[in-house]
């Protein structure tokens, strides 16, 4: 190992610990971390105590830590249940072995650190290698964009799991299908947020007769299942319960019923009309790439992330770092086609979404709560992103994966 190299690791274990400690003692000034705090909750207290994370004692817990007192779910307040499939725990388990500052402020930094890889493995799942200026323009904002510091504040799992979501995708594409399987299989750590997207892959897997990347994704996925049912039996049940709570508590629900909700008529039928219309525009673009040799994987997987953060029933503005490699992937589309301007476009358009959103959602909040107007542009701009690629040409993704051969 080279000087130059422990040098580098030295300084990264530095900005590290930094970090760390700039977290725990904003954990300790600003109690909070509501999302993390919950998951946190119930993997204290089923790997500490021995309680069941879906046990109501659990989530009262929880409740105590954020209001003092058990929440009341009328007024909008938050009944803190763990809601994470038990296969989670491979990810929040850890922490639950730590006091809860600690453990939020070594889960920032995880998060923080997240956010930049995600940059970095989409522009790989991508092939696409821009400009210095340009990669420091999409950290910098995958960083202080709003919906990547709500995660951070929050705690959301939402980065973990686009990361994962990303890294199964460009193992796919380098056809490393094995690894890719079983990366695929942990999304189900958050399935509303993978709903569309593991079905998408495994079906193009099928098709493609990529069998080793099929079998490997479902042993992994019957692997986690079952031994999650050893460790806890019934807990299958038990998540169900808390989902089916789930929606007594959230007021929000998914971009396309917001815009419905402005309508004064029709509100039910426009929400089923338009979730109707990305779903067959979804089925057509699976279509396209499961039935024809075209040049289509890419915008099939884009489309999917999109759709799936416009019609899931309870979605929130932390999900939506998932859609960064979507606009990575316009961005990359812009750069292509407007050699001279391109980049001047892509740094406006950063601009824009940097800024425009935080200021909506400040003059939009009531208290420490989200109005429903944040929820809209994200997606629709990566909608409306896609569809000009789409209808300016059929062949804009390139189906060779890195190395060679062809995706479909």
């Amino acid at each position: 190992m080279t000087s130059k190299v422990v040098l580098i690791i030295v300084l990264v274990g530095v900005v590290i610990s930094l970090m760390t400690v700039a977290n725990y003692r904003f954990s300790l000034q600003q109690p909070g971390g509501n999302d993390f705090l919950a998951r946190w909750t119930g993997a204290h207290y089923w790997l500490v105590r021995g309680t069941n994370p879906y046990d109501p004692e659990v989530s009262v817990a929880a409740q105590r830590m954020i209001y003092g007192r058990a929440a009341d779910p009328e007024m909008g307040e938050d009944v803190a249940h763990f809601v994470y499939p038990l296969p989670a725990m491979l990810f929040f388990g850890p922490f639950g072995l730590l006091s809860y500052p600690l453990a939020r402020a070594l889960w920032m930094t995880l998060l923080e650190i997240g956010l930049p890889v995600l940059v970095f493995l989409s522009l790989r799942t991508l092939t696409w290698s821009p400009s210095k200026g340009l990669v420091s323009a999409f950290v910098l904002f995958s960083i202080f964009w709003y919906h990547g510091v709500r995660a951070i504040i929050v705690g959301q799992f939402a980065i973990l799991e686009a990361v994962l979501m990303v890294l199964s995708l460009l193992l796919y594409r380098q056809r490393r299908d094995l690894m890719s399987g079983v990366v695929l299989a942990l999304t189900i750590a958050k399935p509303q947020m993978a709903f569309l997207y593991i079905p998408c892959m495994i079906l193009h897997g099928a098709v493609n007769r990529r069998w080793r990347f099929v079998l490997s994704a479902g042993m992994a996925f019957i692997f986690l299942m079952l031994l999650a049912e050893v460790l806890l039996p019934g807990w299958i049940g038990d998540w169900l319960r808390q989902l089916q709570e789930y929606p007594a508590y959230t007021s929000i629900g998914s971009p396309v019923s917001i815009m419905a909700g402005f309508l004064p008529v029709g509100r039910g039928v426009f929400n089923l009309a338009i979730t109707m219309l990305l779903a067959a525009g979804l089925l057509w673009s699976w279509l396209r790439v499961f039935m024809q040799a075209d040049d289509t994987f890419l915008f099939a997987v884009m489309l999917t992330l999109v759709v799936t953060n416009l019609v899931a029933f309870r979605t929130a503005t932390t999900n939506y770092v998932v859609l960064l490699p979507v606009l990575l992937y316009i961005f990359r589309d812009w750069s292509t086609r407007h050699a001279r301007m391109g980049t001047a476009i892509v740094f406006s358009t950063l601009l824009v979404l940097l800024v425009g959103i935080w200021i909506l959602f400040l003059t939009t909040v009531d208290g420490n709560v989200e109005g429903p107007l944040p929820y809209l542009p994200l997606p629709l701009f990566t909608l409306l992103g896609l569809l000009t690629t789409a209808w300016r040409s059929p062949t804009v993704i390139e189906t060779s994966a890195p190395g060679g051969g062809a995706l479909h």
